[in-house]
């Protein structure tokens, strides 16, 4: 049995920077190849011929070109698709399916189709949990799997090869009878995946495309505790085996970081969790191990400010810590009560001023366009950021997720709609959909009046992030990489001058 996983084309349509390697996907790979499924690859659409724009301030007028290369047939992502389709001919092929993505996933299923119509198209991921019934408005969409697919997807592909039914699996969504039968939701998924196994990513088509700090990425843990009004993760609960924490054993995580080290040229690692640092034991675990095994190594993380311990930065950074990305979202206490971020502003200052005296290199990440959001609190927002005053700070359009608590509040306030046509996934700009007016992102703020506002919030944001001090110091974070790895020296700094040319 022949399986192909998919992560569909986006970036490539765009230009933009595209790191790391399909981890979820991977996972995957692994969970099926542990039980005699040899023949599985991974296509990542994106890393053949990626961009290295790292400039994301205009990525709202340069998501505009992503609709014309989603239904261009000639475009090369397209001709590279049909080729790895040729040569792996696949019996099964799973697409990973994101909110933004689930255009290019249409288009994915449709050539799969097209050429192969025998093989059973599958969606995973974020779209197919959050909204069950969506997939299946695409006539080539066969099933969906909701929730953590690894166990369910396993489960799929024996039930096909042993001509069994497939009732019994939790989290899977079909059709009974066929193409026109009843949708049939199976009940969710609750038993905790394998996080212990490492991902194969080995089964990666390109794999040679892929840099040594691309292949650093991994996780620690699975799953958030915090229920934010925006988050897609754990949407109100509704999936047990997400509301929760899952943390992989030490010697898992320690056994990983050697093998993609030492194969991989790797020193640069991203733990990916979703929120790093919840186990204040198990952060101290690691990074005690990280330094007693000399692996010599550094890594970054991405956590809450209520989580920030000043004695555990220390000893995160003691163990290769060089980078920290903080959630903040917004500088208004009236907008993280609504979101449900569980922080205030004082908890944010508190953190913000023991990572300043800790040294370490990080990040403060924003919001903007929520629905409910003023311009009062657009501007709470910069006045935040100047006042903890981040080496780094990012903000970002909101993207509304369906099902989700901020969603709803958008509908109610007549900014979303509830539901999308299925066709608009291939019309439409990805940051907008969902949306009534694709000029209005909020209640309270005349389109042009926003349009303004975020321009010059994005420009206040570049010209914090240019200065010398963030710059330098940034460098001096990643020098242990540079140190073993002159390529990537090189490619930062072009990537860099590139990046500042671009704005003067």
């Amino acid at each position: 049995m022949r399986i192909l996983l998919i992560d569909p084309p986006f970036k490539r349509f765009t230009g933009f920077i595209h790191r790391y390697y399909p981890l979820e996907l991977a996972y995957i790979a692994a969970t099926i190849k542990a039980h005699g499924f040899e023949d599985v690859a991974i296509f990542d659409a994106d890393v053949i011929n990626r961009g290295d724009d790292i400039d994301f301030s205009d990525e709202y007028q340069r998501l505009k070109v992503f609709v014309h290369g989603l239904n261009d047939k000639n475009h090369p992502a397209w001709g590279e698709m049909k080729a790895v389709l040729d040569e792996s001919k696949p019996d099964i092929a799973c697409i990973s399916a994101s909110v933004t993505r689930f255009g290019s996933v249409m288009k994915t299923a449709e050539l799969i189709k097209e050429y192969y119509p025998d093989c059973v198209v599958v969606v995973e991921g974020q779209y197919p949990t959050l909204r069950p019934d969506d997939p299946f408005k695409c006539k080539y969409i066969d099933m969906a799997i909701r929730g953590q697919s690894e166990t369910a997807f396993l489960r799929l592909v024996c039930s096909l090869r042993d001509g069994l039914e497939f009732e019994d699996i939790p989290g899977l969504s079909y059709r009974r009878n066929g193409r026109n039968g009843e949708i049939i939701h199976n009940p969710d998924t609750v038993t905790p995946e394998n996080i212990d196994i490492l991902p194969a990513r080995e089964a990666l088509i390109d794999i040679d495309s892929y840099t040594g700090e691309d292949m650093g990425m991994m996780v620690t843990s699975r799953g958030c505790p915090f229920r934010c009004a925006f988050c897609a993760l754990v949407w109100n609960g509704r999936l047990s085996n997400q509301s929760t924490v899952q943390h992989r054993s030490i010697d898992s995580v320690i056994e990983e970081i050697k093998f993609v080290r030492d194969r991989f040229n790797t020193t640069q690692f991203i733990f990916y969790d979703n929120s790093f640092g919840v186990s204040k034991e198990n952060t101290v675990e690691l990074c005690e191990r990280i330094i007693k095994e000399g692996l010599n190594v550094n890594w970054s993380c991405a956590t809450r400010v209520n989580l920030i311990d000043e004695k555990v930065v220390k000893l995160m950074k003691q163990a290769g810590c060089n980078l920290i990305k903080i959630g903040i979202e917004s500088g208004s206490e009236r907008v993280l009560g609504i979101i449900q971020k569980g922080i205030s502003i004082d908890l944010i200052q508190r953190a913000a001023n023991k990572l300043n005296k800790s040294g370490i290199f990080w990040g403060a990440y924003f919001m903007m366009g929520l629905p409910i959001e003023t311009e009062e609190d657009m501007k709470a927002t910069h006045a935040l950021m100047k006042r903890i005053n981040p080496p780094h700070a990012g903000i970002f359009l909101y993207t509304p997720y369906p099902s989700t608590r901020l969603f709803e509040m958008g509908v109610e306030a007549g900014i979303y709609h509830e539901d999308m046509e299925i066709d608009q996934f291939l019309t439409r700009h990805p940051r907008d959909y969902f949306l009534v007016d694709p000029q209005r992102r909020t209640a309270d703020i005349e389109p042009e009046r926003f349009q303004q506002i975020s321009r010059e919030l994005l420009s206040k944001f570049y010209w914090h992030n240019v200065r010398f001090g963030s710059i330098f110091r940034q460098f001096l974070s990643r020098r242990r990489m540079y140190l073993r790895n002159g390529k990537s020296l090189w490619s930062d700094i072009l990537k860099g001058i590139r990046w500042i040319l671009k704005r003067v």
